[in-house]
């Protein structure tokens, strides 16, 4: 006959509460469930991170166009390269994310047939956005084929006739070539054909995130009530824990112990990682036109109109 116990697993704590098989499992699938919550927006924010390091790379690529001569093949090829790293970084986090998504879900529901809800999200994002859908095909393509990148512009131009008034405003801007992907037959056909002659990765990429940010916000609502309730479940248990003990918690674990005293299952009570889960959910949030938005350094303050 198993036991099943609170106690704090630290050296010189040998107070302990009994508690029923049912509380402890309890215990352990909101644990479970707070490590699926916690690592979907651990893969998250790694997918945002990679995406912010391209934008950073571009920023520099710009910047350094901007104030040295950089014009010669070894320096496009060097751009090029670093521009190529920051892609594929970008979509080898994207299929870390999708390819986790399933379990770390399953975690979080109480019921399997709501997972199917999850896939409706991004389905419906890959549907209504060709640059999700190209994302998707390019990340196949850089996975057997070769690289997303074909060629970059660099330069600047003038924001208005009158220079006096005017910016030379700088970009920097990277393509993937139909005429590349298209012949290749790992290259998904339906989205070849869809292309122009050259897709802007960069755009694209905002575009993808955007998407897969919304379905990401989709997916924060389905589990709330549970990741919540989850936590309350622990919450509790450690507080009636203090008032019951010295007041401290601290490594404070649900044990099952079979009738030799073994332990053979153990479940640690802590939330402070939940903390950190909380802390990115505030921190990533939706990014709802990240197609219509752009970083900006221009020195010009111009007014918004009003109507």
């Amino acid at each position: 006959m198993n036991q099943y116990m609170l106690r704090k697993m630290v050296l010189a704590s040998n107070f302990e509460l009994e508690i029923n098989e049912s509380e402890y499992l309890k215990l352990k699938s909101s644990r479970d469930c707070l490590s699926g919550a916690f690592a979907i927006e651990e893969k998250y924010d790694l997918l945002i991170s990679n995406f912010l390091e391209l934008e950073k790379e571009c920023m520099d690529i710009t910047c350094e166009n901007m104030l040295k001569n950089n014009d010669g093949y070894s320096d496009f090829f060097d751009i090029r390269a670093r521009l190529n790293r920051r892609v594929v970084n970008l979509l080898t986090a994207s299929r870390l994310y999708m390819d986790h998504l399933g379990q770390h879900v399953k975690a979080c529901l109480l019921t399997n047939d709501r997972c199917k809800d999850v896939k409706n999200f991004f389905s419906l994002q890959y549907d209504g956005c060709f640059e999700y859908r190209f994302m998707e095909a390019l990340r196949n393509y850089v996975q057997h084929r070769g690289l997303a990148v074909h060629s970059s512009s660099l330069g600047g131009s003038w924001t208005s006739m009158d220079k006096k008034n005017g910016e030379l405003e700088y970009k920097t801007c990277m393509f993937t070539h139909k005429d590349e992907v298209s012949s290749d037959k790992s290259f998904k056909r339906a989205v070849a054909n869809e292309m122009p002659e050259k897709v802007n990765i960069l755009l694209a990429s905002r575009k993808y995130i955007s998407s897969i940010s919304k379905a990401h916000g989709e997916l924060r609502q389905l589990i709330l009530d549970n990741v919540a309730t989850s936590r309350n479940t622990i919450l509790e248990k450690i507080e009636y824990f203090k008032k019951q003990s010295d007041g401290n918690s601290i490594a404070l674990a649900a044990l099952k112990i079979n009738q030799d005293g073994e332990v053979t299952e153990r479940v640690n009570l802590i939330l402070d990682w939940d903390d950190v889960r909380l802390h990115l959910v505030n921190k990533n949030k939706v990014l709802h036109s990240l197609g219509q938005s752009y970083v900006s350094s221009s020195a010009y303050n111009k007014p918004i109109k009003r109507d």
